[in-house]
């Protein structure tokens, strides 16, 4: 009977898998073996299998650091497998499946699943950093405080800002290659770049509602709300991509690395505030006229209305 012998990772991640159609499988760092591992903790001749009437027999050929079952049961002597069954030698983990041993249902592609290919296409991904670079380049030449502007030192610092948020999905790319999964580097570039291009959008949602929206309204929270829901859309999709894990677990890692974030920088702003200010603070910041939704108004205009403003107040005081 053919047997399937699979090598797996601690977190039972598949390494590599292999088929046997003989009636003897021989395991250990020897060159003679069938099944050659590297592990440095496992002998030359470290595990034995062989086939009798259809039933699979494994046993531990007194190895230095023996071996055991998944449950810590000792293999000290012949046993029968069932198709399943996972042995631990050194720090190597085998599996071993029957051919008739039942597959999981073919898992069709969802409709998340088809977003993240589309915005890894290379053409998504050109064109979502090309719109970081240039919401970048407006926003270093708007805040630039020299009167003579310096084209190339804002070219480089675009460019070092694109690399820098271009890491952490560079990191998630390796990171997926040491667990053994596949990078999609694409992948993780687009998409991180798509929910990076929204916080600008916020930002400039910001910028609009302060200049056009009286402060007793409160929508800073909302705005907040919507940056939170952000970052953890981020390590989400992040960790989606790269590694294969509970929906339950990616949502407590994701959750848990936004609020270390959140949690540290609303630390850091409580530590930064004073405690009492006596003196009115100013905002002078000048926004440029395409944040105002309200029509501008000419100088004699707003004289006019201005004059027309104390002759309603001297009426009403008339009144009275």
């Amino acid at each position: 009977m053919e047997l399937i012998i699979e090598e797996i990772s601690r977190g039972k991640k598949l390494i590599g898998r292999h088929k046997f159609a003989t009636s003897t499988v021989n395991v250990g760092r020897a060159y003679n073996n069938d099944i050659i591992l590297s592990d440095p903790h496992i002998c030359p001749e470290h595990l034995a299998l062989k086939c009798e009437d259809g039933i699979w027999y494994i046993k531990d050929l007194e190895s230095l650091n023996g071996s055991v079952f998944a449950n810590k049961q000792p293999l000290t002597q012949w046993q029968a497998l069932v198709s399943g069954d996972i042995i631990r030698l050194g720090k190597t983990q085998l599996r071993f499946y029957l051919p008739n041993h039942p597959v999981s249902k073919s898992v069709e592609f969802s409709e998340l699943e088809n977003a993240v290919e589309y915005f890894g296409r290379w053409s998504m991904i050109i064109a979502m950093v090309a719109l970081f670079g240039l919401i970048n380049f407006a926003m270093l030449y708007l805040n630039d405080p020299n009167k003579e502007i310096v084209y190339s030192q804002l070219f480089i610092g675009v460019i070092s800002v694109t690399i820098g948020y271009a890491l952490w999905p560079l990191l998630c790319s390796l990171m997926a290659f040491l667990n053994k999964h596949e990078p999609r580097v694409g992948s993780q570039l687009g998409v991180s770049f798509v929910i990076i291009n929204m916080f600008w959008i916020l930002d400039f949602i910001d910028a609009l509602l302060g200049f056009n929206i009286s402060s007793q309204w409160s929508w800073h929270w909302l705005l907040a709300a919507a940056s939170i829901g952000l970052t953890f859309s981020l390590f989400w999709f992040n960790f989606y991509i790269a590694f294969q894990q509970s929906p339950k677990r990616r949502f407590r890692i994701a959750a848990g690395l936004t609020i270390i974030i959140y949690g540290g920088l609303y630390m850091n702003e409580l530590s930064d505030k004073p405690e009492f200010n006596p003196y009115p603070v100013y905002n002078s910041t000048v926004l440029t006229p395409i944040f105002s939704v309200a029509p501008a108004s000419s100088s004699d205009e707003f004289i006019k209305q201005s004059d027309d403003l104390f002759i309603e107040a001297d009426k009403n005081i008339d009144k009275k």
